[in-house]
């Protein structure tokens, strides 16, 4: 009997102490970017899309063409998705791109629109407001 009682104690101690260890993670932080590579170079640009509201925007639509090879005539186009972060990474990009590399975010009825000049900031950050 008495080791049942110390079995019963043990068990609740565990549940109640397990809660507290700090390895869980909250909140969009937890939430990886969405990540889409060119594979032609070093150079990356990270979106964060939000709201006017300054809440992070899930599932906006992220589009670009990148224009690379001689003369800038191989095209690639690029599409992907925010994650619940309102995150997109675009990664590999070319570092002296042919033509400007300009970055939609789209979403509903709004859109907006960044250049990325990897010649003069690699690895850059944008934050886009959807309004």
């Amino acid at each position: 009997m008495r080791s049942l009682f110390l079995t019963s104690v043990c068990l609740f101690s565990l549940i109640v102490f397990m809660p507290s260890s700090g390895s869980a993670q909250t909140g969009a932080a937890a939430v990886p970017p969405t990540e889409i590579s060119a594979e032609l170079g070093t150079c990356s640009a990270l979106i964060t899309v939000t709201g006017a509201d300054s809440k992070p925007i899930y599932n906006a639509k992220v589009t670009t063409r990148i224009r690379y090879g001689l003369l800038g005539v191989k095209k690639l186009d690029l599409e992907t998705f925010t994650s619940a972060a309102g995150q997109v990474k675009i990664v590999k990009l070319p570092e002296v791109p042919k033509k400007p590399v300009y970055i939609y975010v789209s979403k509903d009825d709004k859109l907006e629109m960044v250049e990325f000049m990897p010649d003069v900031h690699c690895n850059a950050t944008f934050d886009v407001v959807l309004k």
